[in-house]
């Protein structure tokens, strides 16, 4: 088995027999009653890669999508998570928008923390959704338009900003060498940093009334990811509190939070995913389709790495919480892909 200490969560075989993998899932989808634990033993030690596998030689046997049959065994947050780990990264954040369209909370987990390239594929993965989903009118929408339609100013031109991908991009050699040496003078401009600061200033705290929405979306929305956290650390020095903080104070939902959230995933993406975990849970309910995300995004990459940083800003382990939260079928599956 591939285990793990930090990074990926999840452990599977380095070989397996699809074949095998594809007449246990069968068995376990057909009769009276499905056969959970079966299902869960499977999916939740195979990688991504491998589960493409087993659907692939399912068809070839059975002559039936193993998805729609997984799906028509199983009901509710367990049958939810099922079909999310058959899609890919862009497929998963293109149906849960499309899902959430009307949600900021949704748009913000996904739009806002998205780089330029993950901004053109999703786009292009939302609109194969669209003509899934509705094929009569896939032809008139795109991601965009739908923004527009559910979405009002500053937070609509906040969204539209960040679709357009535009912002500058450190090159990764550049990259590469400021971590190395600690030393990012090579990829940030200070003069432009210091300019960036007062005007940001400017159009919020030392602005009477709301800030000025336009002045944060061309500045903030256009920078590059080293520049933002240059910003950040200069508005901090200069004016004793945070640029987060700043915006808090002058600006209303749910461009507040947009604002923010594309501001932490430039700063600290983890720490930001550690944070939407907690709220996913926190309180009355639990927000699953966050959960599932996550969980389904991360377990392959860095989310031993992320429940370490849970513990250490919650004081409470991620499992403890997801057990707690959770029940069932899915509370198996999901902390399978965990680890545990």
């Amino acid at each position: 088995m591939i285990s793990h200490q930090a990074g990926p969560s999840i452990t599977y075989p380095d070989r397996i027999s699809a074949e095998s993998d594809a007449e246990q899932l069968h068995n376990a989808c057909k009769g009276i009653s499905t056969d959970e634990e079966t299902i869960t033993k499977i999916l939740g030690h195979r990688s991504q890669y491998q589960r493409h596998q087993i659907r692939e030689a399912f068809q070839r046997r059975y002559r039936k999508d193993l998805v729609h049959v997984l799906c028509g065994a199983t009901k509710g947050d367990y049958h939810s998570l099922i079909k999310t780990l058959f899609r890919g990264k862009l497929q998963i954040l293109a149906y849960d928008l499309y899902k959430g369209i009307k949600k900021p909370e949704i748009i913000n987990e996904i739009i806002c923390c998205c780089n330029n390239k993950e901004i053109e594929k999703l786009k292009i993965a939302y609109e194969e959704v669209l003509r899934e989903e509705d094929p009569k009118k896939a032809s008139q929408r795109t991601l965009e338009t739908d923004i527009i339609k559910e979405t009002k100013p500053p937070y609509e031109q906040l969204l539209v900003a960040l679709l357009k991908a535009n912002r500058d991009e450190d090159s990764p050699e550049l990259v590469d060498e400021a971590i190395r040496t600690r030393n990012t003078s090579r990829l940030v401009n200070r003069i432009q940093v210091d300019k960036d600061v007062e005007e940001l200033y400017y159009a919020g705290e030392k602005r009477a009334g709301k800030g000025d929405a336009d002045t944060f979306i061309r500045i903030l929305t256009k920078r590059s990811q080293y520049h933002v956290k240059e910003i950040m650390d200069v508005y901090y020095s200069r004016y004793d509190h945070t640029l987060v903080d700043a915006v808090k104070n002058k600006f209303s939902e749910p461009f507040r939070t947009g604002l923010n959230t594309m501001i932490m995933a430039l700063k600290d993406l983890r720490l930001l995913l550690v944070c939407q975990l907690y709220d996913s849970m926190y309180g009355l309910g639990t927000r699953e389709d966050t959960l599932i995300r996550i969980v389904c995004l991360r377990c392959e990459v860095d989310m031993n790495t992320l429940k370490s940083m849970y513990r250490e800003y919650f004081g409470k382990p991620l499992i403890e919480a997801v057990r707690e939260d959770t029940s069932g079928d899915f509370r198996k599956l999901l902390l399978a892909l965990m680890g545990e």
